[in-house]
């Protein structure tokens, strides 16, 4: 039996992305704390909450995407700027390698991961043969 949500409880959901506290959340969607407690304990709600935090998050990352050129043209003007003072100069220099830097270490790690994902089943499925102890499948 597929349960659903009730529109308290998208209430509820939708108050935890904007208040600080379960109890916030709770005394904005209408229900005492511990029935807000209580409904986090259930998978449902735990799911849709999980759904709409990565929601926010993708939408948060887009943005800050889009800021990334901006941020890196302003940092590039600087750079190249002769009359500005050498510590700025310096400073935009900096932050742009410790940003590439960062981005290469990222791709590479992504990259990596990705590998480890493809092989695990793999592993899996020798542990299980050599009569290992294998939790998962693939």
């Amino acid at each position: 039996m597929t349960q659903t949500l009730t529109p308290r409880q998208r209430c509820f959901i939708g108050a935890l992305l904007a208040a600080k506290t379960v109890r916030q959340s709770a005394e904005l969607a209408g229900v005492c704390e511990r029935t807000a407690y209580r409904w986090l304990r259930s998978e449902v709600v735990r799911a849709e909450l999980s759904q709409r935090q990565d929601a926010a998050l993708q939408q948060a990352t887009g943005q800050l995407v889009e800021a990334m050129a901006e941020a890196i043209a302003v940092l590039r003007e600087i750079m190249a700027d002769g009359g500005a003072q050498s510590s700025a100069r310096v400073a935009a220099a900096r932050a742009v390698l410790e940003a590439s830097l960062r981005c290469a270490e990222l791709l590479d790690l992504a990259r990596r991961v990705a590998a480890l994902e493809e092989t695990a089943p793999l592993v899996i499925n020798v542990k299980r043969w050599e009569g290992g102890d294998a939790e998962t499948t693939p």
